[in-house]
């Protein structure tokens, strides 16, 4: 089974088609449970609705070693940290919240050190580290085409890897002020020392393995996979409705049966 650690802002929404264009109703995105962290009681239960269930793909797989799949193959993509913030943070710009980047980082979790986070499970640069490192695919979002070719040699499903790029917010005027004011970008790095130095720990030593288990060097140029004008490809569309209209309807059901699930406190602030 493919598990995706989505990481916000990384490409992974483009990635995220790849897979459900490939694999349509066999693949499962597990945001639709509304739950901080994906639990083997929300797997159990997920299997139940996916009969067929060869991939699980979300924000909320947060260190999902601990759900013990058989046969998994786990990967995800780390982006640059500076980047991956102004992104996000341009996006909620987008999205109406008007906050100062300043005010941002000190009360937003998704802005301090959420790579680390969301593959540790918790803030702690030394799991991450063997997290990665256990990790069959590590891309990089600076490298995607490459990556997407990595990929493709060691990926035991076969997986139509065209894509239309998805979820892409535009440069605007406020990002470009952000990157000139050193002020703002020294304080950027100052909140995500962690996820800077699991991102050079990527770059420089598992990113480099996993392109020469491929027989790719991570200076290697490739071919773009962007090939599609249009998301309306059946198999996209048939997973998107099946999640949306039934997966994601009796997660509700389920909810309201419950009682409240209360996130661990395991310091992750997801």
């Amino acid at each position: 089974m493919l598990i995706f650690i989505h990481l916000p802002k990384t490409a992974g929404s483009t990635f995220q088609f790849i897979l459900e264009n490939s694999l349509g109703i066999t693949a499962c995105h597990t945001n639709h449970t509304k739950t901080p962290v994906f639990t083997r009681n929300d797997l159990d239960f997920a299997r139940k609705l996916f009969p067929v269930l060869r991939s699980l793909a979300g924000h909320n797989l947060i260190d999902p070693w601990q759900l013990s799949i058989p046969d998994p193959f786990y990967l995800t993509f780390l982006r640059e940290p500076v980047a991956r913030v102004l992104s996000h943070y341009q996006d909620s710009l987008f999205s109406g919240k008007q906050g100062t980047i300043e005010d941002e980082l000190r009360k937003r979790d998704l802005l301090e050190n959420l790579q680390v986070k969301m593959i540790a499970g918790e803030r702690n640069l030394d799991k991450a580290k063997r997290s990665l490192e256990k990790c069959d695919f590590v891309g990089l979002t600076e490298k995607f085409e490459l990556s997407l070719h990595v990929l493709e040699r060691i990926c035991p499903v076969k997986l139509n890897y065209s894509y239309k790029r998805r979820r892409v917010t535009p440069d605007n005027q406020a990002r470009k002020l952000l990157e000139k004011d050193g002020r703002v970008m020294d304080l950027i790095r100052e909140y995500n020392q962690l996820d800077l130095e699991l991102y050079a720990f990527a770059v420089n030593e598992i990113f480099p393995k996993i392109c020469a288990r491929a027989g790719f060097s991570p200076a290697d140029k490739v071919a773009s996979r962007d090939h599609y004008t249009s998301e309306l490809k059946w198999k996209y569309l048939l997973c998107h409705f099946y999640n949306m209209m039934v997966y994601r309807q009796v997660c509700k059901l389920r909810r309201r049966q419950a009682p409240a699930v209360v996130a661990p406190a395991n310091g992750a602030g997801i």
